[in-house]
């Protein structure tokens, strides 16, 4: 009856990094009226954000607010029951919600009760896993085949494999938490923490052990006999009026900002290390009984951060994969969730 007096309000929040993206839908009777999309960061990020919503909540009853889980704390498994008592004993102190009567998802209870203390002003409907998002938005690949799948946010990078529609395998791989994960690591294991810590190669210095011989510094000291050049002024008369050479003012215009710099060393090392997890999470899987003989040639990825034609790269020629990227907006993901979940309700 509501319904029919009232639209609804679909409400869908992503938290990834510092910064929040808002998509607002508004429907009545599957009509939608309108839409509306805002992004926050910044020190009142979730201040601006909760003032943004509640005028939505004024306006209608029937509100849902849909959360992307963003803890790191969490994953999936295949099958609703039937898992060892070991594993079951490991997913004590979480959250398990059957999906599809499919598949196990799971998240730590502290993890849920945080988000909902966190959230407390505004109030959450849905709480979303990344492997749901990932199953919606490859729905159409998913069903047929054999092939991982990988969804890209910029704190986190979550895979799962998939046959003809059945989950195979899955991890959520935190990415502020590098270098702590080992290749070792029991394929079906569930633990939140992961293994042996590996060695940065950046942090492990240069030894003057490794340099061969220093003899050929001696071409140093060449340098200081400059009485073999013969007229150096007519060196600096080139240099000086050289159509080709470009000024000061040129070449600071043309020379990237620091910020841009740093901005693609953090994507080059981001899409580096999404490579290395998926190469991880392969060997895994092939050394646990899942694997079945069963080899990974296909690999879909949901781009949500802008890990693109470097990853590409890096997986087909290192890994001989076939690789497709997708760009992803999760909210609407997030809100075509909340919608199925409200109408199923």
């Amino acid at each position: 009856m509501l319904a029919r007096l009232y639209r609804k309000i679909f409400i869908a929040i992503v938290h990834d990094g510092e910064a929040y993206d808002v998509r607002i839908v508004a429907k009545k009777q599957k009509k939608v009226l309108y839409k509306e999309s805002r992004h926050f960061e910044g020190g009142s990020s979730y201040e601006d954000l909760f003032l943004f919503i509640r005028k939505y909540f004024e306006e209608s009853p029937l509100h849902y607010v849909a959360l992307l889980n963003p803890e790191p704390k969490q994953g999936a498994l295949s099958g609703c029951s039937h898992h060892s008592a070991e594993m079951m004993e490991d997913l004590s102190g979480t959250k398990t919600i059957c999906r599809n009567e499919k598949w196990l998802l799971y998240s730590s209870m502290r993890g849920i009760n945080t988000l909902e203390k966190e959230y407390k002003k505004i109030g959450l409907d849905f709480i979303f896993s990344p492997f749901s998002v990932i199953e919606h938005f490859f729905a159409d690949k998913i069903k047929e085949g054999f092939a991982l799948y990988a969804l890209a946010q910029k704190d986190s990078f979550s895979i799962a494999i998939f046959e003809n529609g059945k989950l195979e395998y899955a991890h959520h791989y935190p990415m502020n938490e590098k270098n702590t994960l080992s290749i070792e690591e029991d394929n079906n294991s569930v633990d939140f923490t992961a293994g042996i810590k590996e060695e940065d190669e950046a942090e492990k210095g240069i030894s003057l052990d490794d340099i061969e011989s220093l003899d050929d510094l001696d071409i140093l000291d060449e340098l200081d006999d400059l009485s073999d050049i013969e007229d150096l002024d007519t060196l600096e008369e080139i240099a000086e009026f050289s159509e080709d050479e470009p000024t000061y003012e040129e070449k600071r215009i043309s020379s990237p900002r620091g910020s841009d710099i740093k901005h693609e060393m953090d994507q080059f090392n981001s899409d580096y290390y999404r490579f290395e997890l998926i190469q991880r999470t392969l060997v895994r899987f092939y050394a646990g009984e899942l694997c079945q003989n069963r080899f990974v040639e296909t690999v879909y990825i949901a781009d949500a951060y802008g890990s693109g034609e470097e990853l590409k790269s890096y997986l087909e020629e290192e890994l001989f994969l076939n690789v497709s990227i997708r760009h992803i907006d999760l909210t609407e993901e997030v809100i075509a969730l909340a919608m199925a979940e409200e109408e199923g309700m």
